[in-house]
């Protein structure tokens, strides 16, 4: 059962497009997205979600405001006649893009398991014509994203678009498909396709966030799409299961019933991917380190900076590499 307390707000402490964190009464933190529950002020009494803090799970320690008591009424702007996060009391309307394409060609697809992937790929790729898809298999709104909020202000992303029940991305979409579709349709053929922050993990064979990634896959490819499969890879995960190549990786590949790309630093062992069934493809890494340094953007994965693992750093410039070649 969810967990709620009532608490003032103290102080507003962020404030951006979408999102609003604030410090309460009792110093514990919250956020709030302002398209759900609408402004907060300092002096509001609001509602908050204490679920996650309370498990102490991976959230930073914030509670979600789930509504201002001042309020018997109101009403956030929108339009569309489609609804996200349905059934909730928090659903919202929005306006799907409706694409007139029937296929994705044209379309690459680098498939990543972490968000903090997308944060690497992007900076070492630094393209102008670079998409996010953000699916629904970790948070759902995209405004919660402090690496795509820095991503954007920077330039590394062009566009954004959410999927599924996912939602707040530049562009909303019913379906991978169709957000695939939206983002060619926007001049972003080079997609990234990843969840959102709070990647769920069981430490079971199939209990992870990323297994979406296998039917994802099948479907972009029937449909046209260049798709490969950023590796993830550490030499410093002391988890047995993530260490070298990521179980998640391997899971994810016997699941894919067609054949994709696996981008790999030269000299790197293939043998795993071809008995997979998949393709190899040995390439030139993106010095990953050095160009997240000149960033000025800051990506961490599991708690720690990304730039500090030369393992993940090698797999994922070579991912950046793959999506990067002329389409």
């Amino acid at each position: 059962m969810p967990s709620f307390q009532s608490h003032r707000v103290a102080q507003i402490l962020e404030e951006r497009d979408g999102l609003q964190r604030m410090k309460l009464e009792d110093e514990s933190k919250a956020y709030a997205l302002p398209a759900v529950v609408g402004a907060v002020e300092v002096g509001d009494v609001v509602v908050v979600n204490t679920t996650a803090v309370d498990l102490g799970l991976g959230t930073g320690g914030w509670h979600v405001v789930h509504s201002v008591d001042r309020r018997t009424e109101w009403t956030t702007p929108g339009v569309g006649h489609l609804l996200k996060a349905r059934y909730l009391s928090e659903q919202l309307q929005v306006d799907p893009h409706v694409s007139e394409r029937v296929d994705l060609v044209g379309a690459r697809v680098l498939l990543c398991v972490l968000h903090s992937h997308l944060g690497a790929v992007s900076i070492a790729l630094k393209s102008s014509d670079l998409g996010y898809l953000m699916t629904d298999q970790a948070a759902l709104p995209l405004k919660l994203s402090d690496l795509v909020a820095q991503l954007q202000a920077k330039d590394f992303l062009k566009c954004t678009a959410t999927a599924g029940q996912a939602f707040g991305g530049d562009i909303e979409a019913v379906s991978i498909a169709s957000g695939t579709a939206a983002l060619l349709d926007n001049g972003c053929p080079r997609i990234v396709l990843a969840a959102g922050p709070g990647h769920a993990g069981t430490s079971s064979n199939f209990g992870f966030s990323a297994m979406e990634l296998a039917g994802h896959a099948a479907v972009l490819t029937a449909l046209g799409v260049q798709v490969g499969l950023c590796v993830r890879a550490s030499g410093t995960d002391e988890r047995q299961r993530h260490q070298g190549i990521s179980h998640h990786v391997r899971t994810i590949l016997g699941a894919i019933p067609v054949p994709i790309d696996v981008p790999l630093p030269m000299d790197d062992d293939q043998s795993w991917v071809v008995d997979s069934g998949h393709r190899p493809c040995p390439i030139e890494s993106r010095d990953l380190s050095t160009v997240i340094a000149e960033s000025g953007i800051e990506v961490r994965t599991m708690g720690r900076p990304i730039a500090e693992d030369p393992v993940a750093c090698a797999h994922l410039g070579a991912a950046a590499a793959w999506l990067g070649k002329p389409i």
